[in-house]
């Protein structure tokens, strides 16, 4: 069987014996792309996937100001499309533009600089609604309380203070919070540092994991904080499929309408299999999506629900920029063991460090190997082993665990999540 990866901006071609290939996992193709983005937004505004419309709360809330949280540039949110429809009914029910606030969910990242909001929302939003940066270390954050966990809930002044609170979001795939979208707007998009690195310092914890809410307290600190201390009044979700066209649109109730969202993200991207192989190999997806290894690892850490404990993972990752994360690479460099970077990082909890925790923790399970633009050096000190290239795979299979050995194929590592029936 052969196969073309994506590999940096290039391609290369992964041969292997048909009698070895479980499979190749990709996601579905069945969803058709919505032809019309403002139309389906419009749809959801005044016919909600669960809860009242916006309407019915304008009327309800007759709100005096307004905050419309949207993503920052590290998601493909398209918010300069989905934000039109959505201003255009507040002005219409009577909240007019003086009275609403554009907050940008940096979450913990940089602020983004005038020119990237220009780009990310469009001059015509840009030059007639007030648009706000959210700076999670800034003077303006307000206490809103203690969560049950005991994490106090430090949020955005301008959203903490509106009394009608919108969101614009998606519905992708967390590597701890389960699911981006829906909550994720207030917490950790508008939350204050503390806030957000006390939630975060809960990844390794039972139960917390990528496509995970059912049992994870980390999801549920956040869906807490929405609940019951900051509610989000209005959202309006996207999925999108492989290729980033938006497939459906969801919008109302910040769980339930977001819910719906996740169930068809499941059904597009989480693909069943019998049982883990000896092998999985492994594509991150090309250029950008691995341009570096902090990037990068999200294919790594999905296929690793395919390859069966003491297996092995081929993985093919260009990296141009190397570790991609300054604390990340500062740990690696330091060439501990994998057992000590897991109980260095779980005394003392430090943000880019977990992805080099993620990689122990994979290692400890089976062997990975590498390739890409990195040293030999640099690999083994993120628990890899390089390899040449394609050739070089099917002879080490063949050597380690005998002519029939099993292994998945999966072309687009970082949008495919294995799920082993009945676990």
């Amino acid at each position: 069987m052969k196969t073309l990866f994506k590999y940096g901006r290039g391609e290369v071609e992964i041969s292997v014996p048909d009698r070895n290939v479980l499979g190749v996992l990709e996601p579905s193709s069945g969803a058709e792309p919505i032809r019309d983005l403002g139309e389906a937004v419009r749809g959801v505004l005044s016919n909600p996937t669960a809860g009242p419309s916006l309407e019915t709360l304008v009327r309800e809330k007759k709100p005096r100001s307004a905050a419309v949280i949207v993503n920052d540039m590290t998601r493909s949110t398209p918010s300069d499309k989905v934000l039109p429809p959505m201003l255009a009914e507040l002005e219409r029910l009577g909240v007019p533009r003086g009275a609403v606030t554009i907050v940008i969910a940096n979450g913990t990242h940089r602020a983004m600089t005038d020119e990237e909001i220009d780009k990310l929302l469009g001059k015509e939003i840009t030059g007639a609604y007030r648009v706000e940066n959210h700076l999670c270390d800034g003077p303006d954050l307000v206490d809103m309380g203690t969560l049950s966990t005991g994490n106090k809930l430090l949020v955005n002044g301008t959203v903490a203070r509106a009394e009608l609170r919108l969101a614009v979001g998606e519905v992708l795939l967390h590597y701890y919070a389960g699911f981006a979208g829906g909550r994720k707007s207030v917490f950790p998009g508008v939350s204050g540092r503390d806030t957000v690195m006390r939630n975060h310092k809960m990844m390794t914890e039972p139960g917390v994991g990528i496509g995970l809410l059912e049992g994870n307290r980390l999801y549920e600190e956040t869906d807490e904080a929405v609940e019951k201390f900051c509610r989000l009044d209005f959202i309006v979700n996207l999925v999108s499929d492989s290729h980033k066209n938006v497939v459906r649109v969801v919008g109302g109730h910040f769980r339930d309408a977001w819910l719906e969202g996740v169930k068809t993200f499941r059904e597009m991207n989480f693909v069943a299999i019998d049982r883990p192989a000896d092998a999985v190999i492994v594509s991150a997806g090309g250029f950008p999506k691995d341009i570096n290894m902090y990037q990068a690892h999200k294919a790594i850490y999905m296929a690793s629900r395919a390859v069966r404990e003491g297996g092995a993972m081929f993985f093919f990752a260009e990296l141009e920029e190397g570790y991609g994360h300054k604390v990340f690479a500062e740990w690696a460099e330091r060439g501990w063991t994998k057992e000590r970077v897991m109980s260095e990082f779980e005394a003392e909890f430090r943000f880019g460090a977990h992805k080099l925790y993620y990689m122990a923790a994979h290692a400890r399970d089976f062997d990975m190997y590498l390739r890409s633009a990195m040293g030999e050096r640099e690999s083994r000190l993120m628990f890899c082993e390089k390899f040449g290239g394609p050739a070089d795979i099917v002879p080490a299979l063949q050597k380690r665990f005998g002519e029939n050995f099993t292994a998945w194929i999966i072309p687009q590592g970082g949008i495919v999540l294995p799920c082993v029936k009945g676990v």
